[in-house]
């Protein structure tokens, strides 16, 4: 699974930013509560679940699915007289077994059929049972991980909704999948499936493995078959129902699909293009084929997290629904590899338990590493991974967990910065220790001896002791066993001929080890390099190393591989020495960073020089952010900030009119009017921020093309415009810009029309009011509605808007957004 992502555009720049889950905090010493001690390990197997059959009709009025689940079983081990299956919110109709009706007890939750006679693991027992999902009657929780619970949901069902098509599609993780049929959900069991999927003739069904027939019923609809003969757990069974373009393709024989909302077919290549060659690239990689016997790739509305890894057909969130136009800015290779990566790791051998949720999820998230190195080179996988620590970094600040954790309060917690990126920074330090090919002669071992049954930690560190030779109890143990990171003090000096380097382990929580780090030291003297390995045991250590002239450049971990915060000052002349002789992307963005404090002009200029030629363009950004938050007057470095307007990258060009625009308007008016007609979204956004700041009107003709435009940094950017502006077609712009946007930029265009409307006329307010109320009511995004309620509490003194908010206050399910409410 992969948890969404928002962009936002702040005055024409863009800033990435994670929307990820953070668990309820509980400092040293904390009481805590019973439920949170509880020990969370692996479901116990009393039956094995062999084979599930499933035949599924719907009524979109009702929002039911009409099912008849037959599932084949037998005794795990034990003998066994009763059996307990999962359902949540069903009407069970009937129970049959050898073509007997039979008693159960049902609650809502679980199914109990007790049974008249003792069955043994050589028997084989075929449960038959007809029943009805309601999901939509029933009370279900969410999290920032999954933002509702219902396992099965209708989109636009009464087909009301012109901005919206209709759908039906599942979400089973974590244990969502017994809201839409009955079963054993739980990650540790798999089983085959069939699966017939009833719907009217202009809808398309999806689920896992192939499509083996399609049957024509006689009231006019038609009837799926799609087969999974190879068994995986119940939380990657899926459907999906819909009016889909579908884009075929193809790997090894392997048939590939793209299904894609209407109007989007077209772009499908484009976003999910790549497929094929990631395909081959993790088979060769792992030295382990695909494992499945296809793949597809849907898009979904209103999806409630971000990618579903559903074995062999992985579903993915709205906002992939984009033209060529975005994939200048952007790409959705990170959570495409993510979810592909996820077949091997998650779907073929799956965590045998939530608590073990980095087997699947810290590999997942590594995979984007693993690809951006291939495709994209060292300096993109590195920033990838760099914004990604600095995530896990901002959580672990709030709370330190294990990796592994035996005790959590609620599973969805797991779905955390810590299971997914500390997860894939601490793989990236175990290959980096076992070199490459032990780390992936190891993986390829764990994946053989792993196919098709669910996993502990233990068998990964088993599988590459087995082919090192080597015991890795102190690696797994305190990364996967302990909670935190190494807070390093890196302090050195040269003198007598000598450079000394002192390591120092400074954190201080009681539950955080004194880590075993092995490190490469870097020493620069010249031209010459100089690369010493170390391994740090002890909560100080001092390193001396002889030589007869001050060095330039001291680098501790060279190899930028540590996760740990660390604390390593130098000079200037260290840093600029260090931005141009070791050359890697932390090394030039620690200068970067570090340029803000320097006193030394020429230094600066030397770095800056430098950087506008860097061949990655997130340090050229970078320079030319510098320039704008020191406010350098841009005459010192006209011709190369200029040159840097026909950069390759539409990030550098957009901060490039950003900087020009607090530079002088009316000098640089031809570029902004330029900048206006890009092709990139980010450029234009740019420019708009540019008139907005400078209060210079948008061309007429230009405002007219954006009108059905609904990508977030124009409608961001937009709205700030609109704001300053006083006239009746500024207030209609808002107006009507409401409908039709997803649920994140939804968030930030409430947000602006909410301050537009706090000094606006009644008859603006009172028209906003249904629109708000609508969305705080009924919108899928729970922080869309979250903005909504906040509009509304500003317009409170309009008559009938208390008691509407009073109403939305009173009907609201959501906890988190619950809790947001008595906050306000």
């Amino acid at each position: 699974m992969n948890n969404i992502k928002t962009l936002s555009l702040i005055l024409g720049l863009l800033v990435s930013s994670g929307l990820s889950g953070h668990a309820q905090s509980n400092p040293a010493g904390a009481a805590v509560s019973r439920e949170l001690m509880t020990y969370k390990g692996s479901e116990a197997r009393t039956w094995d679940l062999l084979h599930t059959d499933l035949a599924l009709s719907f009524d979109w009025k009702k929002r039911y699915l009409y099912g008849q689940a037959t599932l084949d079983l037998t005794p795990f081990f034990y003998e066994q007289e009763l059996l307990v299956l999962d359902a949540k919110g069903m009407e069970i109709k009937s129970i049959v077994i050898k073509g007997e009706t039979v008693m159960y007890d049902y609650d809502g939750l679980e199914i109990k059929i007790p049974f008249d006679q003792v069955f043994t693991r050589k028997d084989t027992v075929q449960v038959v049972i007809a029943y009805t999902a309601k999901p939509y009657e029933r009370d279900v929780k969410g999290s920032e991980a999954i933002e509702e619970n219902r396992g099965l949901y209708f989109i636009n069902a009464d087909g009301l909704d012109p901005n919206k098509p209709q759908q039906i599609w599942t979400q089973g993780e974590t244990e969502a999948s017994s809201g839409w049929f009955p079963t054993i959900d739980i990650p540790n069991e798999r089983s085959t499936q069939k699966m017939r999927i009833t719907v009217q003739n202009h809808f398309k069904t999806l689920s896992n493995g192939l499509l083996v027939e399609q049957v024509q019923e006689a009231d006019g609809r038609r009837t799926d078959v799609w087969v999974m003969d190879q068994p995986h757990a119940p939380y990657l069974f899926m459907m999906a129902v819909g009016e889909f373009e579908v884009v075929k393709d193809q790997w090894n024989n392997v048939p590939l699909a793209y299904w894609m909302e209407k109007g989007y077919g077209q772009y499908a290549k484009n976003i999910f293009g790549h497929t094929p060659e990631m395909m081959t690239f993790f088979s060769d990689l792992l030295d382990y084929r695909y494992p499945w016997k296809k793949y597809d790739q849907i898009v979904v509305r209103d999806y409630v997290s971000g990618a579903m890894e559903n074995t062999s057909a992985s579903l993915f969130y709205e906002a992939l629904n984009v033209t060529d136009r975005y994939l200048i800015d952007e790409n959705w290779d990170d959570i495409i590899a993510h979810e592909l990566m996820h077949q091997w790791f998650g779907d073929l051998v799956t965590c045998e338990s939530w608590s073990n949720l980095t087997l699947n999820e810290g590999f997942a998230s590594y995979s984007e590493y693993l690809w951006n190195q291939y495709k994209y080179g060292q300096d993109k996988a590195d920033y990838v991974f760099l914004i990604e620590q600095e995530a896990y970094f901002s959580e672990a600040a709030e709370e330190q967990k294990n990796l592994i954790r035996y005790f959590y309060k609620d599973k969805d917690d797991m779905f955390d910065a810590h299971s997914y990126n500390k997860g894939a920074a601490v793989l990236h330090m175990l290959r980096n220790y076992l070199g490459d090919e032990a780390f992936f002669s190891g993986l390829r071992k764990y994946l053989q001896d792993n196919a098709y049954n669910s996993v502990e930690i233990a068998q990964l560190r088993l599988a590459f002791e087995s082919v090192t030779g080597e015991d890795l109890n102190w690696f797994f143990d305190q990364w996967y066993f302990f909670a935190g990171h190494p807070e390093l003090e890196v302090r050195h000096k040269y003198e007598n001929d000598t450079l000394t380097l002192n390591v120092s382990q400074i954190q201080t929580e009681d539950e955080v080890p004194i880590f075993r780090l092995p490190v490469f030291i870097d020493i620069w003297k010249g031209d010459k390099l100089f690369s010493y390995p170390v391994v740090i045991k002890d909560a100080y250590e001092t390193y001396q190393f002889p030589m007869n002239e001050k060095p330039d450049a001291v680098i501790f971990d060279s190899g930028r591989q540590l996760l740990a915060e660390i604390d390593h000052p130098k000079s200037e002349q260290e840093y600029y020495a260090q931005f141009v002789k070791d050359r890697s992307l932390v090394s030039r963005i620690e200068t970067m960073d570090s340029l803000y404090a320097f006193k030394d002009k020429k230094l600066i200029d030397q770095v800056l020089l430098k950087a506008f030629r860097d061949p990655f363009d997130m340090v050229r950004q970078y320079a030319v952010e510098y320039l704008i938050n020191e406010e350098v007057k841009l005459k010192k470095y006209e011709p190369h900030v200029i040159d840097l307007l026909k950069d390759s990258s539409s990030h550098v060009r957009s901060y490039v009119i950003a900087y020009l625009g607090r530079d002088g308007f009316e000098k640089y008016r031809s570029n902004f009017d330029k900048a206006l007609n890009d092709s990139s979204y980010l450029v234009v956004s740019s420019a708009i921020a540019q008139f907005t700041r400078n209060e210079e009107e948008l061309p007429n003709q230009f405002l007219d093309d954006q009108k059905s435009e609904t990508d977030l940094n124009i409608i961001v950017t937009l709205a700030n415009y609109y704001n300053q502006q006083e006239s009746e077609e500024s207030y209609q712009w808002f107006k009507d810009r409401i409908e039709g946007l997803d649920g994140n930029t939804l968030f930030f265009f409430i947000q602006a029309y909410a301050e537009k409307l706090l000094e606006a006329p009644t008859k603006y307010k009172v028209s906003a009011v249904g629109q708000l109320e609508n969305v705080a009511r009924n919108h899928s995004n729970y922080m869309a509605r979250f903005s909504a309620f906040q509009a509304l509490v500003l317009m409170s003194e309009l008559a009938g808007v208390e008691d509407k908010i009073v109403d939305i206050r009173k009907n609201e399910k959501d906890q988190r957004l619950i809790d947001l409410y008595n906050r306000i």
